[in-house]
């Protein structure tokens, strides 16, 4: 069966749905939401490249996407990687292409990255965890504006606007070492860290019934809102997987209510637990290799209990209970395997 997609994590203010604007898309009457506006449109304008920062989850890629199309390439390609899942042996295959022969396998030509983003936008999602390595390969395409595939001796002259995305600290990566100052500057023409769901908590309500309409319709489910203490249930939590997660406790909470509003039983454990909830869980501040080794939570009892909930919420599906704990897949596999947790084999 092929999943439904999930209501876009940002919609139209209601003062807004009819401006042909995608920025527009972003929900939410906040300074910090209004903020984000202003900045996409101001990216949009002019053909430089743009760092976007913050959590997994606030919207990173949508702002991207919405920049594009708002700018003189809309009309192109926008080509989207996500540049954690790259194995570092295809990574100059996957950027730059190659020619027929070039390797064991290669039975046709292929157009890299850069060449299929010709014209548009090439957006370079979590880009703070490309092996270093890799960066300087990088860095030496967008410098010079030309690519070499794999066995070619000839190289071809792309245009291609780059946005980046990351949730990783690059300004403590490049004193750590991680990443290179020189790409990092690169980046750094325009630059804006999106909020987290915690710093726009007067948004929350807003964004809760924004998903609450096309789950219930999705699920024939009765739409009755929220009952006060199920919202004020939600303002207390602290929303590390941000907007993406709060996508999917709604959707959750619509499954488990059958008729009138949603209450406090409906929503998820992972809120309702009496944890404390109401400080921000701060990411540690750690290289790429511990990362995948010390708990994201602070305390691996509690990042334990908080992947255990979420394998059973989304029954065993990693992809989506890494959506929600707001971190990769591949980071959530290593944790379950470190932890002993019974979920190896499950649903991706």
């Amino acid at each position: 069966m092929v999943p439904l997609p999930l209501p876009e994590p940002y919609g139209p203010d209601p003062a807004e749905r009819s401006a042909p604007n995608p920025f527009a898309r972003f929900l939410g009457r906040s300074d910090a939401v209004r903020h984000v506006r202003v900045f996409g449109a101001r990216a949009a304008s002019v053909d430089a490249p743009v760092l976007l920062t913050g959590e997994s989850g606030t919207g990173k890629g949508l702002l991207a996407r919405a920049i594009h199309e708002a700018s003189s390439r809309g009309r192109r390609a926008i080509v989207a990687i996500n540049c954690a899942g790259i194995p570092d042996t295809l990574f100059e295959s996957a950027f730059f292409g190659h020619v027929r022969g070039a390797f064991t396998g290669a039975q046709q030509s292929h157009r890299g990255l850069f060449e299929q983003a010709h014209g548009g936008t090439l957006f370079l999602d979590e880009i703070g965890e490309l092996p270093i390595a890799l960066q300087a390969k990088l860095l030496t395409a967008l410098e010079d504006g030309e690519v070499r595939r794999l066995g070619s001796e000839r190289t071809v002259r792309v245009d291609a606007r780059v946005i980046a995305a990351t949730s990783v600290d690059l300004d403590r990566a490049v004193r750590e070492g991680s990443f290179r100052r020189d790409l990092y500057h690169r980046l750094l023409v325009l630059s804006l860290r999106l909020p987290a769901l915690r710093e726009r908590s007067n948004d929350l309500e807003l964004l809760a019934q924004h998903f609450l309409d096309p789950f219930t319709t999705r699920y024939g489910r009765p739409n009755r809102g929220f009952t006060s203490a199920a919202l004020a249930r939600l303002h207390a939590y602290a929303w590390p997987g941000n907007v993406r997660e709060l996508a999917h406790a709604i959707e959750a909470a619509v499954l488990a209510c059958d008729a009138g509003p949603i209450c406090v039983r409906h929503l998820p454990a992972s809120i309702t637990a009496p944890a404390p909830a109401t400080l921000a869980p701060e990411p540690l501040a750690l290289t790429r290799e511990e990362r995948g080794r010390y708990s994201f939570y602070g305390s691996p009892a509690e990042e334990r209990r908080r992947i255990e909930e979420a394998l059973r919420r989304f029954r065993g599906n990693k992809t989506r209970a890494a959506e929600a704990l707001g971190m990769a897949r591949n980071t959530l596999r290593l944790k379950i395997r470190a932890l002993g947790l019974n979920g190896e084999n499950r649903a991706e």
